[in-house]
């Protein structure tokens, strides 16, 4: 019998190592060795956070993580802080729907920061270049003022450009 060729297993390619979720988590065992509420609490509260760093994808996949992570903590931090100084609020605090939804709702602004960010971003980048183009205006209309229109360069040349940019020589024949 013929041996059948071996097929070539195709390698996926890495993906980035997050360092995000191992420090996440040895901070929590840390904090459970002061205050096992307080863990439990972050644990709970950054639900949004851990679901994005286990099933997140793409190019910027750490940024985005950071952007919810960070948003999500600001969130618990007053609870977090509640429950420090009264543990025994804990279960009460957990089971509150209005603090778990500020808790997520501040993990859906990071979410909202991650989706607008870039229109906003491009916004700003517009209008600075088209004040920067007006600017440039500007500055030409001084040099004309103040050179005369012969700057620009012979009057029977096409477009704006000077002689000089269009590789012709002026006043030599």
């Amino acid at each position: 019998m013929a041996k059948k060729p071996m097929k070539m297993r195709r390698r996926r390619p890495q993906q980035e190592m997050n360092g995000f979720l191992p420090l996440l988590f040895i901070a929590l065992v840390a904090l459970a060795l002061f205050s096992w509420q307080v863990s439990v609490l972050f644990l709970v509260g950054l639900a949004p956070s851990l679901v994005l760093g286990v099933t997140g994808k793409g190019v910027h996949k750490t940024e985005k993580l950071q952007c919810v992570g960070f948003s999500n903590i600001a969130g618990i931090i007053p609870f977090a802080m509640q429950v420090w100084s009264r543990p025994r609020d804990f279960s009460m605090i957990v089971s509150d729907p209005i603090n778990l939804v500020a808790m997520f709702g501040s993990a859906a602004i990071g979410y909202a920061l991650i989706y607008v960010g870039p229109m906003v971003a491009a916004q700003i980048l517009q209008v600075m270049a088209q004040d920067k183009l007006k600017t440039i205006a500007q500055q030409r209309q001084a040099l004309l003022e103040l050179w005369g229109p012969e700057v620009l360069g012979d009057p029977g040349s096409e477009g704006d450009e000077p002689a000089w940019a269009q590789g012709k020589r002026g006043g030599r024949t």
